[in-house]
């Protein structure tokens, strides 16, 4: 009788183990509201000549503590990708709330005239699913500018 109250008890504390890890597992599957609003994005130098500085002001609202990740190129109409550094955060840089960033961004000389953009492509995890295999991603940030002919 003994050995038999004992397997229950065993039982009850593996089955409720799985139960756990499986509700675990479906709340950070179901955690997938975006941290991070985009209000605005203003580019404060519309034509840019190769070499020069494109100057891109972005106002955002953190809604969330989570981890950001943000790969960021320049493409012009010639077909040249400029690969800029990442910006890596593990929460918010000032906290939570609405904020305006100002950031300076060196075009090359090799860029031709014409149209270009500025592509940031963000991503989130705020639990460790998001974090290592299922990130929370939203549409590109896109920037169009003017690269002008270098004369």
């Amino acid at each position: 009788m003994t050995l038999r109250i004992f397997g229950y008890f065993c039982l009850s504390v593996i089955s409720g183990g799985i139960l756990f890890a499986a509700f675990t597992l479906a709340w950070f599957a179901g955690d997938r509201r975006l941290p991070v609003e985009i209000l605005q994005t203003d580019v404060l130098t519309p034509v840019v000549k190769p070499g020069g500085k494109l100057v891109v002001s972005v106002r955002v609202r953190y809604l969330r503590e989570c981890k950001g990740h943000i790969d960021r190129a320049l493409y012009d109409s010639h077909t040249h990708r400029f690969w800029l550094p990442d910006i890596d955060y593990e929460r918010p840089p000032q906290g939570l709330g609405e904020f305006t960033y100002t950031t300076e961004i060196d075009v090359p000389d090799f860029f031709g005239s014409g149209p270009a953009e500025f592509r940031g492509v963000p991503t989130y995890a705020c639990n460790p699913l998001q974090r290592y295999y299922w990130p929370i991603t939203r549409d590109d940030i896109v920037v169009p500018f003017e690269v002008e002919s270098p004369q």
